[in-house]
């Protein structure tokens, strides 16, 4: 019975040593994100500020006469020019193209592990989204 406990005793010093857990593989944690079906109230008021932001550049984007004349397009202001915009939501960082032709921003949440964003064009239709993880890229062939 002595010898069993030394053994079983022996066993888990080994079995609990740093040399041997070094060969286990850490569980893989998803990220927590912040944007989802746990949202907490301080990050769904975030979320909501950006999506109102979206919704204001749109909108001065597209305030004025809905048809243009003529053989003159619509024409796009940088967003510095763009009235009634609030300012970015803590956490959030905007980036923002025009031609003059045509915009097209992001919003991207620099706190969320899981890089939550939303995106919109002239179109105005806005997007909510996660980037897809495990995308391979493939080189493009020439020929």
């Amino acid at each position: 019975m002595r010898k069993t406990i030394t053994l079983a005793a022996m066993l888990l010093g080994v079995m609990g040593s740093p040399s041997t857990r070094s060969f286990a593989q850490p569980a893989q944690v998803p990220p927590r994100c912040l944007h989802g079906p746990s949202e907490q109230p301080n990050q769904r008021t975030r979320r909501e500020q950006a999506l109102k932001m979206a919704e204001d550049i749109n909108r001065a984007e597209n305030a004025g006469p809905t048809v243009v004349i003529p053989g003159q397009r619509r024409t796009y202001r940088p967003l510095d020019q763009l009235p009634n915009v609030p300012p970015t939501p803590a956490g959030f960082r905007v980036q923002f193209e025009t031609d003059g032709a045509t915009y097209v921003f992001s919003l991207k949440d620099t706190l969320d592990a899981c890089h939550y964003a939303i995106f919109s064009d002239q179109d105005s239709w806005m997007y909510e989204a996660t980037p897809r993880t495990g995308v391979q890229l493939r080189p493009v062939e020439t020929h």
